[in-house]
Formats: structure tokens, sequence, C-alpha cells
């Protein structure tokens, strides 16, 4: 079911291993050699290409950076289009001609020009009749 496990003296003697003995207390080295297995086990099924692994003066080993995953060769599936192209028939219509809405239709329209005297709502009236300016009385 298991992998078996890696015997602590192999380990201890592996360059790879021995900077992570010497950094955990020898009272600890049964929990650092049960996470280093741990984390073996669990690296050959992650699928990650590179871990960087870090470890507790108490032996608790973890994952401190994570690399990419490995490319999954059955993954790549062809792009599939969702609606057909702009320039295939089917977005074609036989509606007449007058009733499109095409780029000229949306052009937007020229402001009528503004009438003479008043201004608009809420100014409406302002600037006629009795009480509209005419000229500045400095006498």
């Amino acid at each position: 079911m298991f992998p078996p496990m890696i015997p602590m003296r192999q380990l201890r003697s592996d360059p790879n291993f021995a900077p992570l003995f010497r950094h955990v207390h020898p009272l600890c080295w049964w929990v650092l050699w049960w996470s280093l297995n741990r984390i073996f086990l669990w690296y050959d099924t992650s699928g990650y290409e590179n871990v960087l692994l870090a470890t507790t003066r108490w032996g608790y080993v973890y994952p401190a950076y994570l690399g990419q995953k490995k490319p999954d060769p059955s993954a790549y599936k062809p792009y599939e289009l969702e609606r057909p192209r702009w320039d295939d028939p089917v977005w074609s219509t036989n509606v007449p001609t007058p009733f499109l809405i095409t780029n000229e239709t949306l052009r937007p329209h020229p402001h009528p020009p503004l009438r003479s005297g008043g201004g608009g709502w809420p100014h409406r009236g302002q600037t006629e009749g009795a009480c509209a300016l005419t000229s500045l009385d400095t006498s």
C-alpha cells in the first residue's frame, strides 16, 4: 500500500539531508525521520517539479516553496469555438435594409440650435420681461 520507509541511517548519511539532522536536536530525530518520509510520500503524488523544504528545531518538515506542477500530457485539448465566427453565414439576416441598425443610424445627431431668449428650466424667463437686465445704471 505505502512505499517502504527510508531508514534513518540512510537519511542521516545522505549529503542532502545531513544538514537537517544537524539542525534538529537528536531527541527529535524520530520526528524528522517521520516528517521526511511523509514529505517524500506527498511529493511522489503531488506532481510538483521542485519543492523547497524547511524544518523546525523539533523536526517538523514542511514545504516552504512549491514550484510549478509537471504538465499533464493528456491535458491538451484543441480549442473549440463557442459561437461561430463573425464571417460565418449563420450571422446573416433577412431583415429589410430600412430596419437594420447600422453605424450610420447610430451616429449622434448634432444638437438643435439654441433658442434665443430665456434659458431652460429652472432658469426659464430670467432674461425676458421687466426684470431683465438691460444695461448697467451707475448713476
